[in-house]
């Protein structure tokens, strides 16, 4: 995947949570689900944040790291 597709996932998956905890808090009357919807909701929010902060290497930075470790045991 691409750097960019990683991170709008991780914003997607905030905003997600978001709007699942909202849901949950608002209209859900239920007990059970509310726990449920909100533990949901906590989860992929943070997913989401642990998506947008993840150091990502681009791949020409992984192919001369690669390059450099061959060349020094040979």
């Amino acid at each position: 995947m691409n750097s960019w597709k990683i991170r709008f996932l991780g914003i997607g998956l905030m905003v997600l949570g978001g709007f699942l905890f909202v849901w949950a808090v608002r209209d859900i009357t239920s007990e059970w689900p509310q726990i449920f919807v909100g533990l949901l909701s906590v989860f992929s929010t943070s997913m989401g944040f642990g998506l947008l902060i993840m150091p990502l290497d681009d791949m020409a930075e992984v192919e001369s790291k690669n390059n450099m470790e061959t060349k020094k045991n040979p």
